[in-house]
């Protein structure tokens, strides 16, 4: 049985080929996100082993409490940065440096800012008795005017050594000079990095005399745990001492599950690729059983048992399912090659190579294997409970009873789908385990649904092809009503991969339409200067405060809050310039408790945390621990989404919470006086943000389209994930046609014979393959238009009140998928007209 197995799958390779693709397309973004998410890893390790060279210790606050603000910085307790003087006493102690860092754009050779996507612009002090710093050209800056510039960025920049130009330090625009070049041990993964000496970075990193950690180095003979130890109790109570290996395995952790939604992520997408070549795995092997009849009877004839019948069918869809994951896994490391320049286009530079773990060889080969080998389970049972006498007689097709009564099941479980759909995604919130049980109820019901629906709708499609091309149009017509079930089951595959881009396209849609409509409600500003997720200095704000012009200025700083577990997104703000530039419907109380030190809470936040006017609350604001805030009034929900905050704070407590070195702000709204020329200062505004680089001047429309456009590149790279399970989906089709025309033999010869032409019948079989992919299409549209319609309503609450229909991007889809049928037509008919009439008429 062995050999017949491997004869049998010699026999048929082109049939062989096209259903490994099928594996290998999906096992490959399985292997390629491991190797991708292992190749990050690695980058980030190499990056703080390099980070920690010359370290042993590490003396850090404790945390204020586990959220960390749009900066990542974490909320630490901040420490005298005269601790230094201290840990230089104690023996066994070779250096100490206070940990110095914050953000310096540096001006390139063009003029422009040296940015590396949305990689972060790094600024640290260089100690003249650094290990992980290599001086490899001038020498270290001195004076507040000299600068040292990390190779790469150097490069980036078009810079050389002794260069003038200009850069952001602390936020503040300073003519400078490259006084050297410096090598870090490791690549930044796309960050740049400039080093200015200790004097400046004190007083631009640290002005009130406080860092939240300092690296220590030892003595040789001296261990870290022994360091350590010595080092602990001369410490103040708020701080801790940790060995550098305990630090670089806690912060290699923390990155691993900040980054872990990468993994997941790609890993989604994987599965659907997984699961839509599981329907083109069944159905070609479902049909290769049926063209096998007359095989599997003689066998049976000759004294195999079911069980062989059924060991051997399995086996071809092992060795299938094996060969699939082998070249799944070559061409994962090529996706990840791809992804990491993807990544690279965003601006992290991934330069951990291509790690290739056991456990990505195992797990890709074992799903290669498993879904192959469970999606050819159900047609290999039915060939091995086929009598020898009924398998002669060619007579394994389902009666169109058992269609009927697998749709009456699709049926009950579309109803059964719809109707719990409603309550899943109830307005205030969405119950993602409850909803994600309705998708898969609604999208087994449609499968099992779609034979029944497949005949008026090929009828309907394959009419306009009936009224033009005559005898042509019919053929193809009948051709895909004579088998419904297997006509559905390739349409369903590619209903899977429209269903959730027609379900994205509406979220997305609904997102920019929710945008704009807020912009246009919410916004009352006149301009808003936008910073692309840079902090910009608070002297921003001043500048643009002070121009004659200008009644009021509202910036956006964040700030990290926890309540308990629950981590609440802030802004500082004050009453007067936020209720001039933004329209806030009150629940209770007004802006004005800003202004007496008490909080403003999102509606939505209040009533899950049980909070009311009055309530005080306990909460770790920035680095401020066990802090009691009061809440004195109450928006009502969303109000506060524009600012993407659930909570606004006094401004000084903003300043009482968040270190100096580590403020800034993000946005900043504008508000004109009466009768002021808005041309006129959005020229003085532009001029005043213009030495700070990354700070540009927007109206309300440009505002919008910046912010849309961070959607439609998101939704960008959704579609070219989905496009994947689309192209397994046209290789299905393909499949399918193929062995179609070999099922279709002798019928395609008499055809020929009676006077059909080479170009009529593959016409005939390209309005058959069109039929099936608008099939699908027109399915999964309605689908992914169903789920999209409802999970928007779920999601109201978090700012998407506002439904969008694509209408242009459905109708795409619909055209996409009926040109991927003629795509898919093309190789079956090739084989179809170079067919040798007399030897197909006389084929079995």
């Amino acid at each position: 049985m062995i050999r017949i197995t491997l004869k049998g799958v010699r026999g048929h390779v082109l049939r062989f080929v096209l259903t490994v693709a099928s594996v290998t397309l999906g096992t490959a973004l399985i292997a390629g996100t491991y190797v991708l998410t292992d190749s990050i890893n690695k980058t980030f390790d190499q990056i703080f082993d390099s980070g920690t060279e010359g370290v042993d210790v590490v003396v850090r606050g404790l945390e204020a409490g586990k959220t960390s603000n749009e900066d990542g910085w974490p909320a630490r307790e901040q420490l005298p940065i005269g601790l230094t003087d201290t840990l230089r006493q104690v023996p066994g102690v070779a250096r100490v440096s206070p940990d110095l860092s914050g953000s310096i754009v540096l001006v390139g050779k063009d003029g422009t800012a040296v940015r590396n996507g949305g990689s972060p612009t790094l600024g640290y002090v260089a100690f003249p008795d650094d290990p992980a710093l290599d001086l490899v050209a001038g020498r270290l800056p001195v004076g507040e005017h000299e600068v040292a510039v990390e190779s790469s960025t150097l490069e980036l920049a078009g810079l050389h050594v002794g260069d003038g130009t200009r850069a952001l330090i602390g936020g503040e625009p300073t003519d400078v000079t490259v006084a050297g070049e410096v090598k870090f041990g490791a690549p930044l993964a796309g960050a740049t990095l400039v080093l200015v000496d200790e004097q400046v970075g004190q007083a631009v990193f640290a002005p009130d005399g406080k860092v939240t950690s300092f690296s220590v180095g030892a003595r040789d003979g001296v261990t870290q745990a022994v360091l350590r130890d010595r080092i602990a109790p001369l410490l103040p109570a708020r701080a801790e001492a940790l060995t550098a290996e305990a630090s670089n395995v806690e912060a290699k952790k923390e990155l691993r599950e900040a980054l872990r939604f990468i993994n997941i992520f790609l890993l989604v997408f994987a599965g659907v690729s997984v699961f839509v070549g599981a329907f083109i795995i069944a159905n070609t092997f479902s049909m290769l059983v049926s063209q096998r009849t007359r095989e599997l009877a003689l066998l049976r004839a000759v004294g195999a048992s079911r069980a062989q019948v059924l060991a051997m069918v399995l086996g071809e869809a092992t060795v299938v399912g094996l060969a699939g994951g082998v070249v799944g896994l070559g061409a994962g490391i090529g996706l990840a090659v791809g992804l990491q320049q993807v990544f690279s286009g965003f601006g992290l530079e991934i330069s951990g190579g291509l790690p290739v773990l056991p456990r990505t060889v195992i797990v890709t080969l074992a799903v290669g294997v498993l879904v192959t080998f469970v999606s050819a389970l159900n047609p290999a049972v039915r060939a091995s409970r086929v009598a020898p006498m009924a398998a002669l007689r060619d007579d394994l097709v389902r009666p169109a009873k058992g269609v009927r009564r697998l749709g009456t099941v699709g049926l009950a479980m579309l109803v059964a789908g719809v109707a719990t759909v409603i309550p899943v995604t109830r307005q205030d919130d969405v119950n993602w385990w409850a909803f994600l049980g309705t998708v898969v109820l609604l999208v087994v019901g449609t499968v099992l649904v779609a034979p029944l629906l497949a005949r008026p709708v090929i009828r309907a499609v394959t009419w306009p092809f009936v009224l033009t091309l005559g005898v042509v149009g019919r053929l193809a017509r009948e051709n895909g009503l004579r088998v419904p079930r297997r006509t559905a089951v390739t349409a369903s595959a590619l209903m899977i991969g429209v269903a959730l881009m027609a379900g994205t396209s509406v979220i997305a849609q609904s997102m920019k339409a929710s945008l704009s409509d807020i912009v246009d409600e919410q916004l009352t500003a006149d301009y808003v200067l936008n910073g692309g997720m840079q902090p910009f200095p608070s002297t921003v704000v001043d500048e643009a405060r002070a121009l004659p012009g200008v009644r009021s200025v509202a910036g956006v700083e964040g700030v990290p809050v926890q309540v308990g577990s629950s981590a609440v997104p802030a802004v500082a703000s004050d009453a007067q310039s936020t209720g001039d530039n933004l329209e806030v419907r009150m629940r209770e109380g007004t802006l004005d408790v800003l202004d007496r030190g008490q909080v403003v809470v999102d509606g939505k936040v209040a009533e899950s945390h049980h909070w009311s006017v009055g309530s005080t609350i306990t909460a770790t604001i920035g680095s401020l621990r066990d802090h009691t805030i009061t809440v004195g009034a109450i928006v009502e929900p969303n109000q506060l989404n524009l600012l993407q905050a659930e909570m606004l704070i006094p401004r000084s407590l903003y300043t009482e919470a968040v270190p100096t070195a580590m403020r800034g702000e993000y946005l900043a709204f504008v508000k004109l006086a009466p009768g002021a020329d808005r041309e006129k200062v959005r020229a003085e505004l532009s001029a005043a943000v213009k030495p700070y680089l990354v700070v540009s001047v927007q109206d309300a429309g440009e505002f919008t389209d910046d912010q849309a456009s961070q959607v439609n590149t998101m939704l960008t790279i959704m579609f070219v994930l989905l496009a994947l399970s689309v192209v397994i989906a046209v290789l299905g089709i393909i499949n399918t046609l193929a062995l179609s025309v070999f099922e279709r033999t002798r019928e395609m010869g008499l055809l020929r014979a009676v006077g059909l032409s080479r170009g009529q019948l593959s016409r005939t079989i390209t309005v058959e393959a069109i039929s099936t992919a608008v099939l699908g299409a027109l399915l999964g549209a309605a689908l992914g238009l169903g789920l999209g319609v409802a999970l928007r309503r779920g999601l109201a609450s978090q700012g998407l009140e506002t439904l969008a229909i694509p209408w242009g991007m459905i109708i795409a889809l619909v055209i996409a998928a009926a040109a991927a049928g003629v795509v898919a037509a093309v190789l079956p008919a090739i084989r179809a007209v170079r067919l040798d009439v007399l030897r197909a008429i006389t084929t079995e």
